[in-house]
């Protein structure tokens, strides 16, 4: 019964945002009734949530018509010297993570803390590059923790709720997801992307770490990446 709930719980986390690694997700929305340039009249409807082909992959932007939550960051315009150092780490990617578009790549001055590097979103395919990053030292694990973030919506739920298990992920009284009492990062305890995102990271830079903190969540992980490198 316990694992019932728990998956209902999650459901909406395990199986959100189905789409390929060059497609956005479209959620569903409501449609107001108008008339075509023709003269046809369409009525008031739903449009199903889909899959959207990315027209434009690994884009940067100067500016940007998203408005996003919780980190209020001034848009910059990027410079040749800035670019070039994203686009270095970004081809440093491990082979499956960099076959994930990114529909708009953006220059922000500081996000939700001075020490935030760069953010991600996963529902916008948008990487956004903060000030910070240009005085990080290893900035091709800050690349491979926000490319995790854009990658985890797509990831099989099987394999995403092996993870959520043996990580330690439980839930309280109140239906609500309780994390781990052990964490790899202090910000692993945010959320359960944001726990996946953080060993992810650590598999890449630091394997034995990883494997000795948790074998368990070490061996989900590599069979999440081994599912995604077999895919075509």
């Amino acid at each position: 019964m316990m694992a019932f709930i728990f998956l209902v719980l999650i459901s909406s986390l395990v199986f959100a945002e189905p789409c390929g690694p060059h497609e956005i997700y479209v959620r569903e929305q409501w449609i107001n009734a108008y008339t075509k340039s023709d003269g046809t009249k369409v009525s008031a409807h739903t449009r199903d949530a889909h899959c959207r082909e990315i027209e434009r992959s690994n884009y940067f932007q100067d500016s940007t018509n998203q408005i996003f939550k919780n980190i209020k960051p001034k848009i910059k315009s990027w410079n040749a010297a800035d670019k070039k150092i994203v686009q270095e780490n970004l081809s440093l990617l491990p082979p499956w993570l960099s076959k994930y578009d990114l529909a708009e790549i953006l220059r922000g001055d500081v996000g939700g803390s001075p020490k935030n590097p760069a953010a991600s979103f996963a529902s916008t395919r948008t990487l956004m590059i903060f000030d910070r990053f240009f005085k990080e030292k290893d900035k091709r694990a800050i690349i491979i923790h926000e490319m995790a973030h854009i990658a985890f919506p797509s990831i099989d739920p099987a394999h995403k709720l092996e993870f959520i298990k043996v990580s330690g992920w439980t839930i309280d009284d109140y239906f609500r997801p309780v994390p781990p009492q052990k964490l790899l990062m202090p910000d692993s305890k945010d959320s359960i992307d944001e726990d996946f995102s953080n060993d992810l990271e650590t598999f890449y830079t630091d394997q034995s770490r990883l494997m000795t903190f948790n074998p368990l969540a070490f061996l989900a992980i590599k069979k999440i990446i081994d599912s995604k490198e077999n895919d075509k």
